[in-house]
């Protein structure tokens, strides 16, 4: 069978350093993920181009190299945003690839009329740099200037009509590949897993149920050499204070702060090293945006350990409205996470405190991903004030 442009940008992209792909199946797209594979590239089908995207972010700081994410456009483009917006704010090297409407211009399923959706627009606008690919014989000029793009440390997109994805490739068997490219931004992850000490349980005081607290029991319980990634809110300020001082390295997302980011992100880091434990501090609030991908990790068996901060409130729209009538309005109605999670597969325990992590933890597989699930209050003093705070001891 005759090579088409998919094909020829699989072996690119192959032939660059990328290794590992995200994405979500769409019509605009299919091409791509199939010659991916033709050229043995593992790709990952996310349970949304939204976590896709950020799977890809925290595989890119996992292994210090470039992400790769795929989708559609139109709807598909609409939810890799949150993505797009989160690796141009941090900084992220992200490529991402969009499948668009026909050059026909013949409205098909998820096209948006006549013209298709407007995605170069809507990229140009979020200020995401890209270039459109119009023809095959654009492709590789294309492709050596998001790279450029990515050597520089920054994101870049490809968008690329469904027609020319699946068009013969015009230059097939006599077509210049560029030697193997490595991509290095950020410090490269070393060291051994190192078995925690054991835990004293009862020797110790009890401490209050408190975030600080909590990134205290799980760094006493969890293996040295643990991943540790934190989401927006309370969770990621304890895990920044915590870690100060500690040498330790967190993974977070300080300066756009999407909520659900650690859970996809971590995910995404524990394809990089299947072995290494990761760990994702996160509340109820993120948890209701990126929850669904529990299954992922589920689907993979990945080792994570989800940490699930349970306080019924969006913690900063609930701090800045107090007194107010409005306040209310942060509250998020319950949610019993337990059966969420095992209707997915994922085994998990809740805790009422602290003094139980180590148990819990210890009860829970050793293998594979698991949740664990905790009472917290809305609002922890020790750590609302860092809230105005957007710098990160990992950055």
């Amino acid at each position: 069978m005759s090579a088409i442009v998919a094909d020829h940008l699989a072996r690119s992209l192959a032939a660059r350093g990328f290794d590992r792909c995200f994405g979500y199946l769409g019509h605009h797209i299919d091409p791509l993920p199939q010659a991916l594979l033709s050229q043995g590239m593992p790709v990952v089908i996310a349970a949304s181009e939204t976590g896709a995207g950020f799977m890809a972010q925290g595989w890119s700081m996992a292994s210090a190299r470039a992400g790769l994410v795929f989708c559609g456009g139109g709807p598909g483009l609409a939810m890799l945003i949150p993505a797009l917006q989160a690796a141009r704010a941090e900084g992220f090297p992200l490529l991402a690839i969009i499948g668009q409407t026909s050059t026909t211009g013949l409205p098909t399923f998820q096209d948006t009329g006549a013209l298709g959706s407007r995605d170069r627009e809507l990229l140009d606008a979020l200020q995401f740099p890209g270039l459109q690919i119009s023809s095959p014989l654009e492709l590789p000029a294309g492709l050596e200037l998001v790279c450029d793009a990515l050597a520089a440390g920054r994101p870049a997109a490809l968008t690329i009509p469904a027609d020319i994805l699946a068009a013969p490739w015009p230059a097939a068997g006599g077509e210049s590949l560029p030697p193997r490219l490595g991509f290095e931004r950020h410090h490269q992850l070393t060291g051994p897993v190192v078995p925690a000490d054991p835990f004293p349980g009862a020797q110790q005081p009890i401490e209050p149920c408190s975030y600080r607290a909590v990134v205290r029991a799980l760094l006493a319980s969890l293996p040295s050499g643990t991943l540790w990634f934190g989401d927006a809110g309370q969770a990621r300020h304890a895990m920044r204070m915590e870690f100060e001082g500690r040498g330790l390295r967190l993974f977070d997302c300080p300066q756009s702060g999407p909520m659900g980011w650690a859970i996809a992100a971590a995910i995404g880091a524990a394809f990089h090293e299947p072995d290494r434990p990761v760990c994702c501090f996160t509340g109820d609030g993120s948890a209701r945006m990126q929850a669904h991908e529990w299954a992922t990790a589920v689907q993979h068996q990945l080792p994570i350990t989800f940490v699930l901060a349970v306080n019924g409130v969006l913690g900063g729209p609930y701090e800045r409205m107090q007194g107010s009538g409005a306040q209310g309005l942060s509250q998020v109605p319950p949610v019993d996470w337990c059966a969420l999670a095992a209707s997915m597969g994922l085994p998990a325990c809740r805790v009422e405190g602290t003094q139980e992590i180590a148990a819990a933890l210890a009860a829970l597989p050793p293998r594979g991903p698991r949740l664990l699930e905790l009472p917290l209050p809305a609002l922890d003093p020790e750590v609302v004030a860092p809230y105005s705070l957007s710098c990160s001891a990992s950055r």
